[in-house]
């Protein structure tokens, strides 16, 4: 009995271990499975892993790419507004230029039609200085012709009144020139008049009594059928010929003429106003008195005289009465020249 419990105990004993040994391998199989199906499910996953940090290595390059795309992209936008922002300014800019040069061009417009007014309206007091010119030229003329003719009507009056009484005289109406010959007057180198002379003097002094009172001022015009004041004065000119006296050389000769002539037309001048003291009542326009006295020896000879001899230098020893006509201008004169005056305004 005792013999049978030790064995069973050896082989309960055996069978034991038996188990334990069964359940470790089993458990070392159940662990080794659990390990194969961890190290699978670890490869799976560390495969799943690499894949999804693929995927997001791959999404991090394309979300670096992306943000370089957008920084790029938005790089071009800020250069495409800085673009847009300096051709916005140059587009102000010029506008502003445009505003401006408008702005001048209507400045410009405004001077030009300011500038066109004021040279039309120069041109407008233009022509009519030109139109009061041409009046001042026309009545200048007509005041000339008027005078011209007012002379040549008392040269002629007195001319004839002259001839009728038997004096010989010559008229040069361009000149306004009454002549009396010398050789008629005065002996050879002589200033003495002689009797016929005096009574041919005291006849032209008569005449002229009568007859400029018409054409001077300060007398009266009793007898006048108009009016005419139209002379300066009247000078008794007298003139030599050209010949030289005795053995005197040419200055000499020159200066005795120069006194002869001087002497004559004293010797005429003083006569006439003897003979009829109204004659020094004659005055010009400025009120002076009318008559003069001149004397221009050898100095000017006739144009048509050549003097070649004694006999053809008769013609310049002679007495010259030469009516000089007033530079005063008329009436209708001098309102057309206050008119012009008032056109062109003060003086600058």
């Amino acid at each position: 009995m005792a013999g049978i419990r030790a064995s069973q105990e050896e082989d309960g004993g055996e069978g034991y271990f038996a188990s334990v040994s069964d359940l470790m391998v089993g458990v070392l199989f159940v662990f080794i499975l659990m390990l194969t199906v961890f190290a699978l499910n670890f490869r799976d996953a560390e495969q799943a892993q690499m894949v999804e940090r693929q995927k997001y290595e791959e999404a991090v390059r394309d979300a670096e790419r992306a943000r370089q795309a957008a920084e790029q992209a938005q790089a071009r936008a800020d250069a495409q507004a800085r673009l847009a922002k300096q051709a916005q300014d140059r587009a102000d800019e010029q506008e502003h230029a445009a505003q401006v040069a408008q702005e001048d061009a209507k400045r410009e417009s405004q001077r030009a039609s300011q500038q066109q007014a004021r040279a039309d309206e120069k041109e407008s007091e233009n022509e009519r200085l030109r139109d009061l010119l041409r009046q001042s030229m026309a009545q200048l003329q007509r005041d000339i012709e008027d005078r011209t003719a007012a002379r040549n009507r008392l040269l002629t009056s007195v001319e004839q009144e002259l001839v009728s009484r038997g004096v010989k005289v010559q008229v040069d109406q361009r000149s306004g020139i009454l002549r009396l010959s010398g050789d008629l007057l005065f002996g050879t180198g002589s200033a003495v008049l002689s009797a016929g002379a005096r009574q041919t003097v005291q006849v032209l002094a008569e005449i002229m009594t009568r007859i400029l009172p018409c054409y001077a001022s300060g007398t009266s015009t009793n007898g006048c059928a108009e009016r005419e004041a139209i002379l300066e004065t009247v000078l008794v000119e007298g003139h030599t010929d050209r010949q030289r006296f005795g053995a005197l050389d040419r200055l000499a000769s020159q200066d005795q003429n120069d006194r002869l002539s001087a002497e004559r037309s004293l010797s005429v001048f003083l006569e006439l106003r003897r003979s009829q003291p109204a004659l020094d009542g004659l005055l010009n326009t400025d009120q002076q008195p009318l008559l003069g006295v001149s004397g221009y020896g050898q100095r000017r000879p006739l144009p048509d005289t050549p003097c070649a001899s004694k006999d053809d230098c008769g013609a310049d020893r002679r007495i010259d009465l030469r009516f000089v006509l007033s530079a005063r201008s008329s009436t209708e004169l001098e309102k057309i020249r206050e008119e012009i005056s008032r056109a062109l305004g003060p003086a600058r």
